[in-house]
């Protein structure tokens, strides 16, 4: 076993996720011939196939599947043993990140991730965008996209994709202070006589969960916009109003110039999710940042 080493398990266990040599020298940044190389160091040191191709793909051999799990289970053990400062060391060589998030997302976890990233000492760079959701999958297992961050029914069920989920929220009707549709008790329900904005974008599922509410309601919207950022101006100097979800409500309602209210129907349900492919679920640079982000933003 003296040929045995720590990147040959690498590439077994990047090999068994991918089933495709191409990606795997794409992801340990190796040639594809030294990925051949190293398969048939371990096809000699374990006396069998290991990944035979079938349709294209390399499929793991019923002895690989065995082995799969102490040799995982290696990588971290050996990743741990080098990594005894936390976020910050030498196996973190990723440097720049694409992550996914609508723009209420990014007003409500880059300001604190931003902290998180200085407090870490991590020297790296994160790109924001904004893609279409049935454009996610692919963009991730090319390695174009690392993370996608709010809600995004159209990939919850993904089996190519990791769902976790950070928190639930629900929308709330957000109109200005003063009203005149809002009753002398302090409570409201003329929906069917409010002008709603709306907005609509392929970015997140906030539109699908919006229209059932609507329906539900029975009213519609009289103006769309493509981005949340800019209702609260229009909601405050009109008699427009907005649904939106609450978390993001109660940040703009920091001055106490609107009235919220909740909205008390089964389908008002926001799922807050962060998403990564499996491809990349063991690679030290994903795990680090995926761990930032459950840790500190779960149930917040």
């Amino acid at each position: 076993m003296e040929n045995f080493d720590y990147n040959l398990v690498k590439v077994f266990c990047s090999l068994f996720d991918t089933e495709n040599l191409t990606e795997t020298a794409r992801i340990l940044n190796i040639s594809q011939p030294a990925v051949s190389q190293s398969l048939k160091k371990l096809r000699n040191i374990y006396d069998d196939d290991l990944f035979v191709r079938t349709s294209g793909n390399m499929k793991p051999t019923i002895f690989s599947r065995k082995i799969i799990d102490n040799l995982k289970k290696s990588i971290e053990l050996i990743e741990l043993s080098l990594n005894q400062k936390g976020y910050n060391d030498n196996l973190f060589y990723k440097k720049n990140y694409n992550i996914v998030m609508s723009d209420l997302a990014q007003s409500f976890f880059i300001p604190p991730l931003c902290l998180l990233l200085d407090e870490a000492n991590l020297n790296i760079d994160i790109n924001i965008l904004q893609v279409n959701q049935l454009e996610m999958e692919v963009k991730m297992r090319e390695g174009k996209i690392d993370f996608a961050i709010g809600n995004f029914p159209a990939l919850k069920d993904n089996i190519n994709l990791i769902s976790e989920n950070l928190f639930q929220d629900c929308f709330v009707l957000m109109i200005r202070d003063g009203h005149p549709l809002i009753k002398s008790d302090g409570d409201f329900n003329n929906y069917n006589l409010l002008s709603l904005i709306g907005v609509d974008n392929n970015i997140t599922g906030h539109s699908e969960v919006v229209n059932k509410i609507l329906n539900k309601l029975g009213c519609k919207n009289k103006m769309n916009i493509p981005y949340y950022s800019a209702a609260p101006d229009i909601v405050e100097k009109t008699d427009y109003g907005v649904i939106m979800p609450s978390f993001i409500a109660k940040k703009y309602n920091f001055h106490n110039t609107f009235k919220i209210f909740p909205i008390l129907i089964k389908e008002n349900l926001i799922e807050v999710d962060v998403i990564y492919h499996k491809l990349f679920k063991n690679e030290k640079s994903t795990l680090t940042l995926r761990d930032m982000l459950v840790n500190n933003f779960r149930n917040r």
